[in-house]
C-alpha cells in the first residue's frame, strides 16, 4: 500500500497500479504538549479540513511537501499554527504565494517534493509558535540515528485523522537498504531522499502527515513524502532530504 503521506494505498499489481495517497498521520505516537513543537503547522482547506503538515521557517515562510499544494488555489488553503489540537483554534494565516521546487513534477511526485508557502501576514514567535532549525547544505545523518516525526495524520491506515498533534520516534534507515527494498517494487530512492522507520514496531507517519517534519536534534532533516504502506517495519517512510535543498530554500525564502 503506498502512502504518500499522502499514503500509498494497497496495490493489487505492484508498481504501475500503485497509487500515491498523499495525506498521512502518526501511528503509535504520543501526545505533543503545548509549545513542544512550536513550528508544526496544519495545512487546511478554508472549511478547516486538515490535509497536510508543515514547519515554520520564519515569520513569513512555511516549508512543506510540494505534493500537498500541487494544483491547489491560494484561496482554498490556510495554515494553522500554535496549536496541538484541531478542535481548538490556533493562529490562522492566508497564503500569498506557493513556491514549489522548479524540478518538482506532479506526475513524478516522488522526487523534489518540497515547497515553500509565503504567508500574507507574519507569524510572531511566542510560547506556541517558533521557527524550525535547518541543517547545513548536504549535511549527512548517520544510519540508526533517532528522529522524531509529528503530525495530525491517521493513527492507523483504516482510521480517520487525529484531532491532536502526535509524535513518534523513528530511526534513520541505511540508504542502501532503503534503495534495495524499494527496488523490489520498482520504486527508486534518490540521494535527495532520507528514509526512516522503526524496524521493530509499526510506528510513524501515515495518511495526513505529508509535509510534516522529521527532526534530529531539533533540526529539520526531512519532510514526510511517501511510503509503501503506513509505518511498516520493512518498508521505511521516504522523506525529502532537507539538507539537499538548503541553497534553494535560502534563495527562495526571502
Amino acid at each position: 500500500m503506498f502512502t504518500a503521506l499522502f499514503l500509498f494505498v494497497s496495490v493489487t499489481s505492484i508498481s504501475q497500479s500503485a497509487v500515491l495517497q498523499y495525506d498521512s498521520r502518526i501511528i503509535n505516537g504520543e501526545d505533543v504538549a503545548p509549545g513542544e513543537i512550536p513550528y508544526q503547522v496544519s495545512l487546511q482547506t478554508q472549511n478547516f479540513f486538515h490535509f497536510c503538515g508543515g514547519s515554520i521557517l520564519s515569520e513569513y515562510y512555511v516549508i512543506t511537501a510540494a505534493h500537498c499544494v500541487a494544483e491547489k488555489r491560494l484561496a482554498d488553503m490556510i495554515i494553522v499554527a500554535g496549536t496541538v489540537s484541531l478542535i481548538r483554534s490556533g493562529v490562522k494565516r492566508a497564503i500569498k504565494q506557493i513556491i514549489s521546487h522548479k524540478e518538482y513534477d506532479p506526475y513524478n511526485s516522488y522526487i523534489n517534493d518540497i515547497a515553500l508557502l509565503k504567508l500574507l501576514a507574519p507569524l510572531k514567535p511566542s510560547r506556541d509558535i517558533g521557527f524550525v532549525t535547518l541543517p547545513k547544505q548536504d549535511e549527512i545523518i548517520q544510519q540508526g540515528t533517532a528522529a522524531r516525526v509529528s503530525g495530525f495524520g491517521r493513527i492507523s491506515e483504516s482510521s480517520s485523522g487525529s484531532n491532536f498533534l502526535l509524535k513518534a520516534t523513528v530511526y534513520i534507515t541505511d540508504q542502501e537498504y532503503c534503495k534495495n527494498i524499494y527496488n523490489k517494487i520498482l520504486e527508486y530512492i534518490y540521494d535527495t531522499h532520507i528514509c526512516a522507520n522503526d524496524p521493530n514496531i509499526s510506528r510513524g507517519s501515515c495518511k495526513g502527515d505529508s509535509g510534516g517534519p522529521l527532526i534530529v536534534n531539533e533540526t529539520l532533516v526531512g519532510l514526510v513524502s511517501w511510503a509503501n504502506g503506513c509505518s511498516l517495519t520493512d518498508y521505511p517512510t521516504v522523506h525529502t532530504r532537507v539538507s539537499s535543498y538548503i541553497d534553494w530554500i535560502k534563495k527562495n525564502a526571502v
